[in-house]
This record gives structure tokens, C-alpha cells and sequence, in this order.
């Protein structure tokens, strides 16, 4: 695992706390998100990767690995892009 955050979702009116992991490893290059996402974060994998070309970090060539937990709650919106790091 490369990192961990945490982010919140709605789910109506209430928010619920989300681990947000990254795992970046060997093999070919991809960036995949589990956790049950919906389709709204499909787009998160072009918003993240336009924030590190910005920020002048080198984009990965290997397998990166996006897990929003828990996975049974659904989760939607681009709250998780912005996910604030765990102290």
C-alpha cells in the first residue's frame, strides 16, 4: 500500500467516514477503483490523474489500485478525490 485517507460520503442526510487506499504495483499500467463506486467516479481516474500531472509528479507506469472501504456502503460524488490524509 502506497497511502491511506480518509474521506466522507452521503448517503441522504447522513455522512458516513471511508478509508480511501491506494496501492500502486508491478504489471501493466492501470488505475482501477473498487469499493462499490458508482458511475460518477469513473471520472475521478481523469481528475486525479490531471491533479498529479499538475502538481509535476510523474505518473506511475505500473498498476494502481484505488479501495474505497467499507465496501458494502455505495459511494458517489468527488468527495473521495479529495480525500484528507489520516494522521
Amino acid at each position: 500500500m502506497i497511502g491511506r485517507c480518509r474521506s466522507v460520503v452521503l448517503t441522504g442526510l447522513a455522512g458516513h467516514v471511508i478509508d480511501v487506499e491506494a496501492h500502486v504495483a508491478r504489471g501493466l499500467p492501470a488505475f482501477t477503483i473498487v469499493g462499490l463506486p458508482d458511475a460518477s467516479l469513473a471520472e475521478a481516474k481523469d481528475r486525479v490523474r490531471a491533479a498529479v500531472a499538475s502538481s509535476g509528479v510523474e505518473w506511475p507506469r505500473q498498476r494502481i489500485t484505488v479501495n474505497l472501504s467499507p465496501a458494502s456502503l455505495p459511494k458517489s460524488g468527488p468527495t473521495t478525490d479529495l480525500a484528507k490524509h489520516k494522521f
